[in-house]
């Protein structure tokens, strides 16, 4: 897969930008099709299933209602180099913002917090709804391999999901969708024959649904190149880091610092309320 150029200092991000030609033709062409689908994850450890600090392994996917796309990717330009005026194309990335490393570094906290907050309202004021799947690694197999990692677990769970979700839309013309995810070198020729299979006959890494209502195939473009794909990423990393440090605090019988504090009241106003499916932890606790 060929590169993509590198955007100029003053470029803005768009959520279709890094996308391969043939792909935006084929969302312009398609009639029925209003929804794109970012997709990014938290807690990816690779082969390690047992790391204590990322012990879940979240993937989540934001579907943009296609007349939104433009206005949601000028938005999200507008925080980013409101905040951080220094470098108008920093990256929206969960952790780095959240921490203040990377492109946030130097910046205060509370310019890092709203920035966070700001990001998160536009799913709510843009109709935007929110999918995820998740995977508990440390109950995996333990001769995992890379057929059967947590990231392609969780894809061929959240595809089905959002196959789901997509049928069960009264307004047939919204009823399908095209998967836009974050490049991953180790996975994305195993994540292109995945999506195959399920839409061809349903059996993915492990049995499944056929999928019907997904287009084409899952593309892949530079997180730091595309807005939509780093909102995803903003979803993913405070669904999973509120979840851990939650699951922490309550067995040390304290309570949860400031910054996660507000994290967990963002997700409380700007996610929750527009999560349209999702697919429970798996594998689940036995007994």
């Amino acid at each position: 897969m060929g590169s993509n150029p590198t955007p100029s200092a003053g470029r803005k991000l768009g959520l279709l930008d890094a996308l391969p030609a043939f792909a935006v033709g084929a969302l312009r062409c398609e009639a029925d099709l209003v929804w794109l689908a970012y997709l990014d994850e938290s807690g990816n450890t690779g082969h390690r299933l047992d790391d204590p600090d990322q012990p879940i392994h979240y993937l989540v996917a934001v579907l943009v209602p296609e007349e939104h796309v433009l206005s949601l990717a000028s938005d999200l330009q507008a925080i980013a180099a409101r905040t951080c005026p220094g470098n108008p194309t920093a990256e929206l990335h969960g952790a780095q913002l959240f921490g203040g490393d990377g492109d946030w570094r130097g910046i205060p906290v509370t310019n890092r917090v709203q920035a966070y907050k700001e990001a998160l309202a536009l799913i709510g004021r843009y109709g935007c709804v929110v999918a995820h799947s998740s995977i508990d690694k440390r109950r995996l197999w333990s001769d995992s391999t890379v057929a059967t990692t947590p990231h392609l677990l969780a894809l061929q769970f959240l595809v089905e999901r959002l196959d789901v979700f997509l049928v069960s839309q009264s307004d047939s013309s919204a009823q399908r969708a095209l998967l836009v995810a974050d490049e991953t070198n180790e996975h994305e020729a195993y994540a292109i024959n995945l999506v195959a299979d399920l839409q061809s006959g349903g059996v993915g890494v492990v049995d499944g649904r056929r999928v019907e209502r997904i287009v084409d195939t899952v593309h892949f473009v530079r997180s730091r190149d595309n807005r939509g794909v780093q909102l995803a990423d903003l979803v993913a990393y405070a669904l999973n880091r509120v979840r851990r440090k939650t699951r922490e605090a309550k067995a040390r019988q304290v309570t949860l610092s400031r910054g996660d504090q507000a994290l967990d009241q963002m997700l409380s106003v700007h996610v929750n309320p527009h999560i349209g499916t999702y697919r429970d932890t798996w594998p689940r606790a036995s007994g």
